[in-house]
């Protein structure tokens, strides 16, 4: 029936794929909906027990990854082609970083640069650690929060994620896929349930993460 739909549709990924991951964000969608207030409520805690507890490990993770490409920057491996040996650069030095740039933090950088800052002065993240609203402290540390968010470290989620994407894709031609970076610990099961399973969270995932920027990109809107 999936495969039927799926040529229906003229659709060119993978049937299961796709319709599992559409199930569950129509779901979603429908659930805020209908039952607004509850997952209002249930969403709210769970953000916030995960940043009461597991705040550290969101910062010092990326902190360990900044460390880790730094390292593959500095070594042998920096100088590897994500790519054919002998195909030449689609883009010059300027153009990619044009293009990261603009697509990764520039119109959020207009906005929050100056807002994320403001907003921390008169809401401390770590006002449970005894941080006033408006004090020194609250500015000091309303200034780290936004240089973590706008610096090296946000790049660093951006960077390794795509080194993996471009070496598995682009230099061992597995399909563009999620689970196509777990090739060297799943084997051809990438290919199997498990690996459907990777690229269905995957989807979910950033399709949740688009609505959070596009919502961003609305308050800056409305913000003018």
């Amino acid at each position: 029936m999936l495969n039927r739909l799926h040529d229906a549709l003229r659709l060119r990924t993978n049937p299961v794929i796709f319709f599992s991951s559409a199930a569950v964000i129509i779901l979603f969608v429908l659930g805020t909906i209908l039952f607004t207030d509850a997952l209002d409520t249930g969403v709210s805690a769970a953000s916030d027990w995960l940043l009461r507890n597991l705040g550290w490990f969101y910062i010092l993770g990326v902190t360990v990854f900044l460390v880790f490409l730094i390292y593959i920057a500095a070594s042998r491996y920096g100088r590897a082609k994500l790519g054919p040996d002998d195909e030449p650069p689609e883009h010059s030095n300027g153009a990619w970083f044009a293009m990261l740039f603009a697509a990764g933090i520039g119109s959020i950088l207009m906005f929050w640069g100056v807002a994320e800052p403001v907003s921390h002065l008169g809401d401390p993240p770590r006002a449970s650690t005894g941080i006033e609203p408006g004090t020194v402290e609250a500015a000091a540390d309303a200034m780290n929060f936004t240089y973590y968010h706008f610096t090296l470290h946000t790049w660093t989620i951006f960077t390794l994620p795509a080194l993996c994407f471009a070496y598995f894709i682009h230099k061992r031609n597995l399909p563009p896929r999620v689970s196509s970076i777990f090739q060297p610990i799943l084997g051809e099961r990438i290919h199997g349930p498990i690996g459907k399973t990777i690229d269905v969270v995957a989807i979910i995932g950033t399709v949740f993460g688009v609505a959070v920027s596009i919502g961003l990109g609305t308050l800056q809107i409305n913000g003018g």
